[in-house]
């Protein structure tokens, strides 16, 4: 008696909060529905200004980082500036050895100041390039050890 007194309080219970279910498309929902952006449109909106980083023949540094294929200008490049030509740009695979990171994040030694000039890249902007970097080690794009 116990048992089916038992059984029908867990089938009403059931009945009353319902069951998990599925979704007819999960992946639009594995993340929370937030999408991240691409490297590309991080440098689009945060670099590629003009006057910045553009794809102009005036590009700071000479650093063009709105035209395609922008990781072949950044990977396995030495940093132009004062004191910064020892620091690659992007080391594939290696976003803590790659000097663009330290631009972003303001690593204390960096040359020149903080990119961009104008406010900060948000957490997830900044993860979204780290990632990028990490990335590129699978693309062929450099090697770890830089050569």
């Amino acid at each position: 008696m116990k048992r089916i007194a038992l059984l029908t309080f867990a089938v009403g219970l059931a009945s009353i909060t319902g069951c998990p279910g599925s979704l007819a498309n999960p992946d639009a929902f594995g993340d929370g529905g937030v999408e991240l952006k691409s490297a590309e449109e991080v440098f689009a909106e945060s670099c590629g200004t003009t006057g910045c980083h553009d794809a102009s023949s005036n590009a700071q540094a000479g650093l063009d980082l709105m035209s395609p294929d922008v990781e072949s200008r950044v990977v396995d490049v030495d940093a132009i500036g004062l004191g910064c030509t020892s620091d690659v740009l992007v080391v594939a695979g290696d976003p803590d050895g790659s000097y663009l990171l330290d631009k972003v994040l303001n690593t204390p030694g960096i040359c020149g100041l903080q990119m961009p000039v104008v406010g900060t890249l948000s957490a997830s902007d900044i993860e979204v390039l780290r990632q990028w970097i990490i990335d590129l080690a699978g693309s062929g794009a450099g090697t770890l050890d830089g050569g």
